[in-house]
């Protein structure tokens, strides 16, 4: 039996809070794809390599706020927020994954900046 999508997100956040890139390396498909408003992001090597050497900010937080399941459980919803080392909170965050065989496949990101900016 393979992860769910919520499990699977949950150690996708874990990963990037911490600097785990191999374990994030490891819950993603070779084919992995990020879409969000500014870029997309195509095959897992970009996405490690983006969020290892190139994300603006590496010192931060994911504060998820809820979880919603698809039925089938290769599908999930992730509202948060992201903080930075201070706790400031940098942006709103909806991230909409999808799961293929234990492994996470797509994800689309939306961001709203925060009320506190």
């Amino acid at each position: 039996m393979h992860p769910d999508a919520t499990y699977l997100a949950r150690q996708y956040y874990t990963a990037l809070d911490h600097h785990g890139y191999d374990m994030l390396r490891n819950i993603l498909e070779p084919e992995f794809v990020q879409h969000r408003g500014d870029m997309t992001l195509s095959g897992r090597e970009e996405f490690v390599s983006f969020m290892r050497d190139d994300r603006p900010q590496k010192d931060t937080r994911h504060v998820i706020e809820r979880y919603i399941q698809s039925k089938s459980d290769d599908e999930i919803v992730v509202r948060g927020h992201l903080e930075d080392r201070d706790g400031d909170e940098l942006f709103v965050f909806l991230d909409r994954f999808r799961a293929h065989d234990g492994k996470l496949s797509e994800l689309k990101t939306f961001v709203k900046s925060s009320t506190a900016n």
